[in-house]
């Protein structure tokens, strides 16, 4: 006596299985499969064990059972001897990354530590040349703070609005010192509805772009407007032509 089990290739119609799920239980159907056709001739031949553990036929339907239920365990559980599957806590949908890009998916960049570094030492040098006290920010996309310190001499407040100058000028994608330009009456004209928003629309946050995609910004508060939107330029220059050399 064998045992044999065949498989469609479609799915049953009560039960949806993934191609992973179902490669992995069809490997486990055949180590159950290699089982049972080990233990029916260990019972026809009653060789390799003692006589007391002889695997009769009594006892057949009982490590039937046993086999089963380790086939479904292995199969729920995403493993298959032979293999190791290592599966995330979190749902995670693994992308097959190609040379053309997907309508669905934009490929993007982030500010580390050492690149929010390199645009506050800029930042403090050209500060401490000036003589000025003033707090640097940086902020990565999506205005958090990576880094910010707050210079000698800066008033206190200074902290606060440098972080929101960062966070608003990466939020807009836009240079505080334009939106602060819209806000302003010139003419006769102006955004005033710029003022309700929950932003600080004073000259001295600059954004982060590299390949035309905003992935942070600088904030600079202490001295006069333009004073620190001098800053933070520095600081967003030194921190572009590092990267340009990569």
């Amino acid at each position: 006596m064998s045992f044999a089990f065949f498989f469609s290739s479609d799915p049953p119609c009560l039960l949806s299985i993934t191609t992973s799920s179902r490669r992995c239980f069809v490997r486990s159907i055949s180590l159950l499969v290699s089982c049972l056709n080990i233990t029916n001739h260990l019972v026809q031949s009653g060789i390799g064990t003692p006589h007391r553990y002889h695997i009769t036929k009594k006892r057949m339907p009982i490590l039937f059972l046993c086999l089963l239920c380790f086939v479904i365990i292995c199969s729920s559980s995403g493993f298959v001897p032979g293999e190791i599957t290592i599966a995330s806590k979190r749902g995670s949908t693994p992308v097959a990354m190609s040379g053309t890009p997907s309508p669905m998916l934009q490929t993007t960049f982030g500010l580390t530590s050492a690149a929010a570094q390199t645009a506050m030492e800029a930042a403090e040098r050209e500060a401490s040349e000036r003589g000025w006290g003033v707090t640097i920010a940086v902020a990565d996309a999506g205005g958090v703070p990576l880094l910010a310190k707050r210079c000698d001499g800066a008033f206190p407040a200074s902290y606060e609005i440098a972080m929101e100058k960062a966070r608003t000028a990466a939020l807009f994608r836009k240079p505080t010192g334009a939106l602060e330009d819209s806000a302003n009456v010139s003419d006769g004209s102006s955004r005033t509805a710029l003022l309700s928003a929950p932003f600080v629309l004073m000259r001295g946050g600059v954004p982060i772009f590299v390949n035309e995609m905003c992935i942070g910004a600088v904030g600079v508060s202490g001295v006069k407007p333009d004073e620190d939107e001098q800053v933070a330029i520095t600081a967003v220059n030194a921190l572009t032509n590092s990267i340009s050399k990569l």
